[in-house]
């Protein structure tokens, strides 16, 4: 009697422990990168980037871009009986360049960057500009432009904190920087610049992420004499309120290829980017714990 109630004890756990396990789990990624749903949202015909989370982890959103990156559609797939789902495009999308998602705190927004028009019946935007729409009455919203941190540039890939900092790199003042603008109200104050030596010497930023505690920030860079390749992947922390030059992920993540659109799962435990080979671009994923960061 005693040997089967352990048994089923055991059981039990197994089962709660596999309940609670998030879909993005993959037992291959906990010391080696590999690809995120080969055939369904990471193809061989198609140029997929970024790889944004619902904080079940049960959906995923992600860009399907043109090659020449001319045009991006938001797209999105769920996971349901074992298995990630062919995906779909977002209501709000398909129309222009629309790319670089990410969930606001209480992942009540999305956060986006679009070339569409910024006010009704003007052409496309010459440049992406940073856009959010909020899921109200189970649809995504007409997008906001985001008056208050964008600016003529190219300003790219927003990210935010529990906080609700936005971080983001932008390419205006004729420079490549990453900034972040605290929340004020609905919007944002004036973004302000982090500090350009955390980039390393000679390092170019490009789409860059910050972790949901604010306490750690994947760049994508390209230039810096340690670069195995076209643009790699480099990790600063805040330390005592000061951000560390950012270190190479090393040879586990960044090849002679082109890695780029790190996101970071909404656990904390692994590291998503996009890698172009042969001139595509495809998704992975590893777990942090299995880079010497």
């Amino acid at each position: 009697m005693k040997k089967t109630i352990i048994t089923i004890s055991l059981c039990m756990m197994s089962l709660h422990t596999f309940a609670s396990t998030p879909a993005y789990y993959n037992p291959g990624a906990a010391n080696k990168t590999v690809e995120f749903a080969p055939g369904i949202i990471s193809t061989a015909d198609h140029f997929e980037i970024n790889t944004v989370f619902n904080k079940a982890g049960d959906k995923v959103i992600f860009a399907r871009c043109a090659d020449d990156f001319s045009h991006c559609t938001m797209m999105q797939s769920d996971f349901s009986n074992g298995q990630w789902q062919a995906p779909s495009a977002l209501s709000i999308s398909g129309d222009y360049l629309d790319a670089d998602p990410y969930y606001s705190a209480d992942y009540s927004q999305l956060y986006f960057v679009s070339k569409r028009p910024i006010s009704e019946g003007e052409d496309e935007a010459p440049e992406v500009n940073l856009w959010r729409t909020t899921w109200a009455e189970g649809q995504w919203q007409t997008p906001e432009y985001l008056t208050d941190v964008n600016s003529a540039a190219a300003d790219l890939y927003p990210s935010l904190t529990d906080k609700g900092e936005l971080y983001f790199p932008s390419f205006r003042d004729n420079g490549r920087h990453m900034y972040v603008a605290q929340p004020k109200g609905d919007g944002f104050d004036t973004p302000r610049p982090l500090p350009s030596h955390i980039y390393g010497m000679k390092g170019n930023i490009g789409d860059s992420a910050v972790s949901r505690d604010g306490k750690t920030i994947v760049f994508s860079i390209k230039d810096r004499d340690d670069s195995l390749g076209k643009g790699d992947l480099y990790l600063s922390k805040l330390i005592d309120g000061e951000w560390t030059v950012a270190k190479s992920l090393g040879s586990k993540v960044n090849t002679a290829d082109h890695e780029f659109t790190p996101i970071i799962s909404p656990n904390g435990e692994y590291l998503f980017f996009t890698r172009i080979e042969n001139g595509k671009g495809n998704l992975y994923q590893i777990k942090l714990s299995a880079l010497a960061i």
